[in-house]
């Protein structure tokens, strides 16, 4: 004999906030449902400190769908912990609170009904909220366009400059070569030592330039 399984498949008016919910996202998802879907009735749920986060988006769908009617049910759930023999350990208790929120009157009202909004409160509070979305929007600071870094080109900080203390060449007549080489004869840093220093009586020398012509001194021609 086979059982029939029961269908655990959430409905989409279905909807359990948790502390992670957004409320942006819950409530573009709950107006889709009732635009699409064609649903006139929505569903929540939420479990301890995730209620503040329910009452909100319930508060906010009111001002942007009129006409909607509200009935509230709290009740507990208890979450227990038990052994491998299954004997209780502890047991905690927690508040839940379910809304429905429905475009028409419901038929049996309950302690926490509350019924429509007046048409004037719903237009100023509405129009509160889109002066407030408006402020943010001017008031968002403008990301686009900026690169990584300072600018580039010359004497900036990254690239090649011509200053001292910048990345690339040093200037003409600057001091050649890394800080602490040695200093050879001929007083200019990096020179072998040994090397001969140079001047107008070493340019036939090797490792020098070579001599102009037949003008040093001492010719026989």
């Amino acid at each position: 004999m086979s059982k029939v399984k029961k269908d655990t498949k959430k409905e989409p008016n279905d909807i359990r906030i948790g502390m992670n919910s957004r409320p942006r996202n819950v409530i573009k998802y709950s107006t889709s449902v009732m635009d699409e879907l064609k649903l006139t009735e929505l569903r929540f749920s939420a479990v301890g400190g995730s209620i503040g986060i329910l009452l909100d988006i319930v508060e906010v769908l009111k001002i942007l769908k009129p006409g909607l009617y509200q009935q509230n049910k709290i009740t507990s759930v208890a979450y227990q912990t038990v052994d491998s023999n299954q004997k209780l350990l502890t047991q905690k208790l927690y508040p839940k609170l379910e809304v429905i929120l429905s475009k028409e009157e419901p038929k049996t009202k309950t302690e926490g009904y509350q019924g429509q909004l007046d048409e004037k409160d719903r237009k100023a509070i509405e129009t509160i909220m889109n002066k407030r979305k408006e402020e943010r929007e001017k008031n968002r600071p403008n990301t686009r366009g900026r690169g990584r870094g300072g600018p580039r080109g010359r004497g900036g900080f990254r690239g090649r400059g011509r200053g001292r203390g910048f990345r690339g060449r040093p200037r003409r007549g600057g001091r050649g070569g890394p800080r602490g080489a040695p200093r050879g004869r001929g007083g200019q840093r990096g020179a072998p030592r040994g090397a001969a220093p140079r001047g107008r009586g070493n340019r036939g020398q090797r490792g020098n330039t070579a001599p102009r012509g037949n003008r040093g001194r001492g010719s026989n021609n």
